[in-house]
């Protein structure tokens, strides 16, 4: 190419010459590498993704809502029958010595066994949403799903969305069982453990029953009508809130995963730990001050609840800041 760019006698041709030559090098070096990626991670001694590899993890729509809500299932079954059995076998250690020495016989024991089920289901169902929601929403976090969620828009509504449904339902279920079928069990129960029957209280109430009781009570001049309208108000108020507690709980277990995603097993036992033992004080002291005529029982029942719901907001904000991303999860939605 030199020699005929040598050849060429007039300078404005020999110019010419070369300025294409030198453009027909530049198009054929395009050519030839332009299908050619640099990866930087190879002049940093960084391993580099296989082709098609997914860098935020699992993509959402990859996880439907059945494979979701499925992936619940076995942790809250399982959660559900260690909790409760925990639950019986403490009541059976209080309880059942006293009936044996009474000399009842072996299907009386079994059936007091049965009959205090519902009033331990009613604390173990919530507690064991909240041990399903967050075992599985660390895995999803271990798996990188959330943090694809937290990149998308609506990522976080759409894990957290079906969930929530599904703690809704519970909660139908669970208020059913605590208005309908726990003060019917509360009654025999009472009966079987007294050999005798008993004067029905606002335990053994049904919520038409109760909600009846406490109007009486109003109308009553008696010096006991206002702790026994209390007390009535009390129970009416404690089905609602422990019902609530499967939605609250559900959230809950959700937005803890979300701000520790790999928080693992020692994440789950340590929240549920202090999230079920602060949950019990709560219900436990707002009774207490209720009954004391020192707070209202509206306020009594629901404080647990509300506490947990601003320590929610609080995680939330925390995680994302204000405007966050992890704030979508306070709208459920973004």
């Amino acid at each position: 190419m030199v020699s005929e760019l040598q050849s060429i006698a007039d300078p404005a041709e020999r110019k010419r010459f070369a300025v294409g030559a030198i453009a027909a090098i530049v198009r054929l070096a395009l050519s030839r590498y332009s299908g050619t990626i640099v990866h930087p991670g190879r002049f940093l001694g960084i391993p580099e993704p296989e082709d098609n590899a997914n860098l935020g993890g699992p993509s959402m729509p990859k996880l439907s809502t059945q494979q979701l809500l499925s992936r619940h299932v076995t942790p809250f079954a399982v959660a559900f029958a260690l909790l409760t059995a925990l639950q019986l076998a403490n009541f059976a250690a209080r309880q059942l010595p006293q009936l044996s020495a009474r000399g009842v016989s072996a299907g009386t024991l079994l059936e007091a066994l049965l009959l205090a089920m519902p009033f331990t289901m009613a604390l173990t169902i919530p507690m064991a949403v909240f041990l399903a929601v967050s075992w599985v929403f660390t895995r999803l976090g271990v798996e990188g799903v959330l943090a694809a969620a937290q990149r998308e828009r609506h990522g976080v509504r759409r894990l957290i969305g079906p969930v929530l449904g599904a703690a809704a339902v519970i909660a139908a279920l669970t208020f059913v069982s605590n208005t309908q079928i726990l003060p019917r069990t509360n009654a025999r129960l009472a009966a079987v453990l007294a050999d005798t029957p008993v004067e029905r209280t606002d335990r053994s109430m049904t919520l038409g029953e109760l909600r009846e009781a406490a109007r009486n009570a109003l109308t009553d001049a008696g010096p006991d009508a206002a702790a026994l309208a209390v007390a009535y108000e009390v129970e009416i108020q404690k089905k609602f809130a422990l019902a609530a507690a499967c939605l609250v709980l559900a959230l809950a277990g959700a937005t803890i995963a979300l701000r520790f995603p790999r928080g693992g097993i020692g994440l789950v036992i340590g929240a549920s730990g202090v999230v079920f033992t602060g949950y019990y004080i709560s219900l436990v002291a707002g009774e207490a001050l209720a009954d004391q005529q020192l707070v209202a029982p509206f306020v009594a029942m629901w404080m647990a609840n509300a506490i947990l719901l601003a320590i929610i907001l609080l995680l939330s904000w925390r995680s994302g800041g204000p405007g966050g991303r992890s704030m979508e999860i306070l709208a459920i939605g973004g």
